[in-house]
């Protein structure tokens, strides 16, 4: 049981399979309504990295079933990635597992060991999937930071963004949709870890930057447990002890 989470790098679309209304590009955005669609069940897609360290991908708001695979290949060039020689990163794996997400899978792969390879190549084989199409909002490819798993009195709550009003003898609803969040407590943090990962990982995301949360990634409930979220007030460590640090955290999905 781990508890994971990954802010996502910065890349350049090289283009792929896409309709021109919603390319590869889009997967650079956080808001839900920017996604990428392609023009076949079995698409696939290149991007640049700037060259630092990363160990996780992953793809969010993915519309395929169970059945689904997602090959990924890192290499130093472009054309490389094209290719089966030469490669750092070539797996593939089922896009998912367990619990059926209701909005969009978050697919993702844990790699055994950091890379730095700048040239990614995703192909995704969905065929038969009965929208016709694949689509994703988001592609988070970044280094993780990892903990043991939650405090057992985690929350896992439910906000509706819908606007309600209501007078005397009517109702009216403008229904919009349910956003998940959690509110955590991650214990026994190394001073180690918690200096050399979570510090670097809690500045770079803020209150602003939606990343990947993924409360235990052992459980046949990973795609109802999982959210790409932002911190929805302040972040807050503590050290009750010598070499003992605790990370408190309230996350909101975007959508």
């Amino acid at each position: 049981m781990s508890t994971i989470l990954v802010s996502p790098k910065s890349f350049v679309s090289l283009g792929g399979n896409e309709i021109a209304t919603a390319p590869v590009a889009n997967m650079r955005n956080d808001e839900p309504g920017m996604v990428w669609r392609a023009n076949t069940t079995a698409p696939s897609f290149k991007v640049q990295l700037d060259g630092s360290e990363w160990d996780t991908v992953a793809l969010v708001g993915l519309n395929v079933p169970a059945s689904a695979t997602i090959r990924i290949r890192a290499g130093a060039s472009s054309a490389a990635v094209d290719g089966t020689s030469g490669l750092t990163v070539d797996q593939t794996f089922p896009a998912w597992s367990g619990t059926e997400p209701t909005n969009g899978a978050l697919s993702f792969k844990l790699l055994a060991a950091k890379v730095t390879s700048p040239f990614v190549r995703i192909d995704i084989d969905s065929t038969g999937n009965p929208a016709g199409y694949v689509q994703a909002q988001r592609l988070v490819i970044g280094k993780r930071v990892v903990t043991d798993g939650v405090a057992v009195d985690a929350e896992q709550t439910f906000e509706d963004m819908s606007n309600v009003e209501e007078g005397l003898g009517y109702t009216t609803v403008d229904r919009y949709g349910v956003r998940v969040g959690w509110k955590v407590t991650l214990e026994g943090i190394s001073d180690a870890a918690y200096y050399g990962n979570w510090y670097s990982f809690l500045r770079d995301v803020g209150s602003s930057k939606a990343f990947v949360f993924i409360p235990d990634d052992s459980v046949a409930y990973v795609q109802t447990q999982a959210v790409f979220g932002r911190i929805k007030s302040g972040a807050r460590g503590t050290s009750p002890v010598a070499d003992y640090n605790n990370v408190e955290l309230s996350i909101l999905s975007v959508s």
